[in-house]
C-alpha cells in the first residue's frame, strides 16, 4: 500500500485562521464585495442525471473495486472502467467513483482552480454553496508569480470544513504529485490531481482522492476516485495539529493508534451511508463549478 510522507508544509505552523474565522454557509457582507462574488450562487446545481440514477440503484458489486496502488494502471487505460460512477464497500471502508461531463472546460482550468481557490474561504464557497464552510492553506503561495498553477497546490495542504451527507467534516487535503502514485506526468489537455485525505484536528489520514481530467469533443470529463480504507497516523509536530489532536502525537498514544484501534476509529468516522453521501457531494460540487469555471478562469487566471 502507498504510504504518505509528510512535507515541510504538513509540518508548518497550523493556520491562525482555523481557530479565528467564523463558520457559516453562504456569503455575508464582506464576502459579497469580493471581485469574484458575482459567481456565487445561493444554491448548488443538481447533480447530472447518471449520478442521480446510480444513487437510486444502490451499491455496486464489490468486484468493481480496486486499491489506490492499482489506480494509475487502471485509470491510464483508454476508455472506461466498470464503475465510473458508483460506490461499493471494501474491507475497512469504501471506494467511490464519479464521472462528471464538463462542456467548455479544460484540464488547465482545473489545475488553476486547485492552485487558486484555497487562499480564501469565499473562493472555496463558490464550489459548493450548500456544503462548504471554511478553507485555509498550509502555505499561501499566491504571491509568488514564478510558480505554475500545479506548483501552488502540490505538496501543499488545504484545511477545509464541509458538509458531506448532512454531517460536518473537518478535513486536511494533502496534495501530492501524481507521479508518486504511479501516474505519468500529465500531457497537454490532461490533469491528475491527487491527495491524501484526513482529519484536520488529528494527525490521521483516512484515504486518497484522485481527480483525472481528460479532454472530450466538447470540453473535458473528470473521473474522480476516493479510496477510503487506508488509515495512517502521520508523523507531525505538535504545532501542526490544533488543540486536543496534538495530544495524540505523544508517545504511547500515537503508537496505539497505529495498531487495530485506528482502522476501527476510521471506519466509525465514515458512517454507514458515507459511500452514497460522498458520491452525491462530489457529483454536485464538480458539476456546479464546471458550469461557470471557464468564465471564472478567463477573468482571474494570472491573478493572486
Amino acid at each position: 500500500m502507498i504510504q504518505y510522507t509528510p512535507t515541510d508544509t504538513d509540518r508548518a505552523l497550523f493556520p491562525d485562521s482555523y481557530g479565528q474565522e467564523a463558520r457559516y454557509l453562504g456569503y455575508r457582507q464582506g464576502e459579497e464585495a469580493k471581485p469574484y462574488a458575482k459567481y456565487f450562487r445561493g444554491e448548488t446545481l443538481p447533480v447530472q442525471d447518471h449520478v442521480r440514477d446510480v444513487i437510486g440503484a444502490g451499491m455496486a458489486p464489490t468486484e468493481y473495486a480496486y486499491g489506490v496502488d492499482e489506480a494509475a494502471r487502471i485509470m491510464s487505460r483508454p476508455g472506461y472502467h466498470n464503475m465510473e460512477t458508483g460506490w461499493t464497500r471494501v474491507p475497512g471502508g469504501f471506494m467511490i467513483c464519479v464521472l462528471t461531463d464538463m462542456p467548455g472546460v479544460t484540464a488547465e482550468m482545473w489545475d488553476w482552480w486547485f492552485g487558486w481557490h484555497s487562499t480564501e474561504t469565499a473562493r472555496y464557497k463558490l464550489w459548493y454553496p450548500d456544503a462548504h464552510q471554511f478553507s485555509a492553506l498550509g502555505e499561501d503561495r499566491s504571491g509568488d508569480r514564478t510558480l505554475t498553477d500545479r506548483q501552488r497546490y502540490i505538496d501543499n495542504v488545504s484545511y477545509v470544513d464541509e458538509y458531506v451527507g448532512g454531517f460536518l467534516h473537518r478535513l486536511a487535503i494533502r496534495f501530492t504529485d501524481p507521479t508518486r502514485l504511479g501516474f505519468d506526468e500529465p500531457g497537454p489537455g490532461h490533469a491528475v490531481i491527487c491527495a491524501r485525505v484526513g482529519l484536520s484536528q488529528y494527525p490521521v489520514a483516512q484515504g486518497w482522492l484522485i481527480h483525472q481530467v481528460r479532454p472530450t469533443t466538447n470540453g473535458a470529463e473528470m473521473r474522480s476516485r476516493f479510496f477510503l480504507s487506508d488509515p495512517q497516523v502521520l508523523d507531525l509536530p505538535h504545532h501542526s495539529v490544533p488543540g486536543r489532536g496534538a495530544a495524540l502525537l505523544r508517545g504511547k498514544t500515537a503508537r496505539k493508534l497505529g495498531d487495530s484501534t485506528l482502522p476501527r476509529l476510521a471506519k466509525r468516522a465514515l458512517g454507514p451511508t458515507f459511500g452514497q453521501d460522498l458520491l452525491y457531494h462530489c457529483g454536485a460540487e464538480m458539476n456546479h463549478l464546471a458550469s461557470f469555471l471557464p468564465h471564472l478562469h478567463e477573468e482571474f487566471n494570472g491573478t493572486p
